[in-house]
């Protein structure tokens, strides 16, 4: 009896090894397996944040109606420059209309057709042939394609560049060229330069008013009759 009590009682011990070891291999498996879904719920995490941006899914598409004539892209073509009007979620949802699921801009379409470009291209601007020059600065700056892109644009249709003259390097001399120069440096400068223009009004006032006969002298009077005279006298002979 005490060899099999003590058979049962080593079976016994041995079964419930066998269950701790399932369980730990269990929880292990179990704990292997939580990590990967963690792992694939953050990865997915940050893929949406990716795909979101201020409420608008970037791989959607986007459909924008100018003046009756409607385009598609995708959000991630607008998104390439951020700091655009397209390109900036908060700013375009101004013009964003919700009955018809799209963007309406009230602009020029052949100007559009560059401007879509412009994203789709990655940043290459070009003006259409048939669209003034006037015209198309007035959509950029509406679109508000950055400044960069701006002065880039007026390199390529042959702007003049502003020359940047250098200052003098001594400080004194720098003050007065600042002075006599530029009216917007200072409030001296300011009055100087409204001195400088009240003094051409006044002299052109006096020069006119000389003209006239009542300011005249006898004198001055005399000459002149003596001139005309002397001017009839040779056209007579």
């Amino acid at each position: 009896m005490k060899k099999s009590d003590r058979r049962r009682d080593s079976g016994r011990r041995d079964g419930e090894k066998d269950k701790q070891l399932k369980n730990k291999l269990n929880t292990k498996e179990k704990g292997e397996k939580e990590i990967q879904v963690n792992e694939k719920e953050k990865k997915a995490s940050r893929r949406s944040r990716y795909l979101w941006r201020n409420g608008w899914a970037l791989s959607e598409r986007l459909a924008i109606n100018v003046s009756g004539m409607r385009y598609e892209t995708q959000l991630r073509t607008l998104a390439q420059f951020p700091d655009s009007m397209l390109g900036d979620p908060r700013r375009r949802s101004r013009y964003f209309d919700p009955l018809r699921n799209e963007l309406f801009l009230d602009r020029n379409r052949a100007c559009f057709d560059a401007i879509l470009y412009f994203y789709q291209s990655g940043g290459r601007l070009r003006r259409p042939s048939n669209i003034p020059l006037d015209i198309f600065m007035d959509e950029l700056l509406f679109y508000e394609l950055g400044e960069d892109v701006m002065n880039r644009f007026k390199d390529d249709e042959g702007f003049p560049k502003d020359e940047v003259r250098s200052l003098p390097s001594s400080e004194i001399q720098k003050k007065l060229w600042m002075l006599f120069e530029h009216p917007e440096s200072s409030s001296g400068a300011r009055i100087l330069a409204i001195i400088s223009v009240m003094v051409i009004v006044v002299s052109i006032v006096i020069f006119c008013l000389e003209t006239l006969p009542d300011f005249r002298s006898e004198k001055e009077m005399r000459e002149v009759g003596n001139v005309y005279n002397t001017v009839k006298l040779k056209i007579e002979c």
